[in-house]
């Protein structure tokens, strides 16, 4: 029963791609599309089987699963106690907390969040997880769409490039397609972007769009506070940029020195709102964390002070974007991580010497290495444990990449190592 339930989903999704308005404006056969959202489901099935077969201890995803599975009961049982437990608050200091890492309600709602979401995919599903995943996936399809809808405008001549990029990069497809936070978050900043995008570009603004684009950033907000903390002011930055994109470098870069002020400034606020207290607390939750687990590393202590976010700067861009080496072999998934971190220093690499000259940085491309780059510090900054870098840092890599590549002069690079 499994197996044509599934098939028939499968099958039920691949034809609604090929007819949803919304993938239908990508300007991308539909038989291309059909063969990226088959590609995701089928790493989300291997990534969903991992989690549930291969690890001895009870990860995210099975909770997720188990915790779904009694929701999915209680909805039938206690429809109202389903309603409303979302916003109940077993915690001692009630409904405050709202920036801590642990023990808040604020905390628990972003798993929360998941866990109704799969209640709600059991009642089709029948409770089978593998299932839950094709709608999983089907959902985040919406966003690494519009993620392409948005860069192909910008990058036309750069097609293949951008699908790469945007739908098969090996660690974005593999978290993202996991039932967790991770593909709901590059869901929502991918069609925060595109919606916001084609606002500017279009100049119209309908109700809809505003109404969406509000509500993927509350979803930002619940699921991580500190990815909504960071993409405030670049989304700031992008839409004042927008109108003297001549000045669009200095608009980023004024609004960003501010907003750092800002900061540091918030540490003589109570301590509820200081903002580099939270981070350095957020740092110390996930050290005890590390303690439990076989993939921790050293990392510097991270006190609420300038100078001390200052010095640990090199630390956080070499643990987000260069960990794990390759000569780091304690677990086997290290190998193509740390594979494809060489592969993009190499694109880096080839970038800083092949980079196309005079070549104008639009607004949205600033957008995109300001946020990407704040996230990969914070991520730098708290976490010392490999595989939660690998994951928490996956979605931002086409941020990142998407300028490296389109910016860089392939055909110097071309004609540099032909050898005659």
């Amino acid at each position: 029963m499994f197996y044509l339930l599934f098939t028939l989903y499968l099958v039920l999704f691949c034809w609604a791609i090929t007819r949803v308005k919304f993938f239908k404006e990508a300007s991308l056969d539909k038989r291309i599309l059909i063969a990226l959202f088959l590609a995701r489901v089928l790493i989300g099935l291997i990534n969903g089987y991992i989690n549930l077969y291969y690890y001895n201890i009870l990860t995210d995803v099975a909770n997720f699963q188990n915790q779904g599975v009694i929701e999915y009961h209680l909805l039938f049982q206690n429809p109202q106690e389903y309603f409303i437990n979302i916003f109940q608050s077993n915690r001692a200091n009630s409904y405050s907390g709202f920036l801590e890492s642990t023990g808040s309600f604020w905390n628990d709602t972003r798993s929360n969040l998941i866990v109704k979401m799969l209640s709600i995919f059991n009642i089709f599903s029948r409770c089978n997880f593998f299932i839950s995943t094709l709608f999983y996936n089907f959902l985040v399809f919406f966003g690494t769409v519009a993620f392409y809808k948005v860069f192909i405008k910008i990058f036309p001549a750069y097609k293949l490039a951008l699908i790469v990029l945007i739908f098969l990069l090996p660690s974005v497809i593999y978290f993202s397609s996991a039932i967790h936070r991770d593909g709901l978050i590059f869901l929502s900043i991918s069609m925060t972007i595109y919606y916001l995008f084609f606002l500017m570009k279009t100049g119209l603004f309908p109700f809809k769009r505003i109404f969406l684009s509000l509500l993927f950033l509350c979803l930002i907000l619940l699921l991580r506070n500190f990815v909504f903390i960071a993409l405030v002011p670049a989304l700031l930055a992008w839409i004042i940029a927008e109108r003297k994109p001549n000045y669009a470098f200095v608009i980023f870069l004024g609004i960003y020195s501010f907003i750092a002020v800002l900061f540091f400034a918030s540490s003589f606020l109570p301590p509820s709102m200081d903002l580099p207290a939270h981070v350095s607390s957020r740092q110390l939750d996930f050290i005890k964390i590390a303690k439990l687990g076989a993939s921790a590393i050293n990392i510097n202590p991270l006190y609420p002070g300038f100078r001390s976010f200052l010095n640990n700067i090199p630390q956080a861009l070499n643990h987000t974007l260069m960990r794990p080496y390759l000569s780091e072999h304690q677990n086997f998934f290290y190998i193509p991580s740390g594979l494809e971190i060489l592969f993009y220093e190499i694109l880096f690499i080839l970038f800083i010497f092949f980079r196309r000259k005079n070549a104008m940085f639009p607004p949205i491309v600033y957008f995109s290495l300001f946020f990407s780059l704040t996230m990969f510090l914070i991520i730098g900054y708290t976490i010392p444990i490999v595989g939660a870098i690998a994951r928490y840092r996956s979605i931002y890599f086409p941020l990142l990449l998407i300028p490296i590549v389109c910016y860089t002069d392939w055909g110097k690079i071309k004609t540099t190592f032909t050898f005659k």
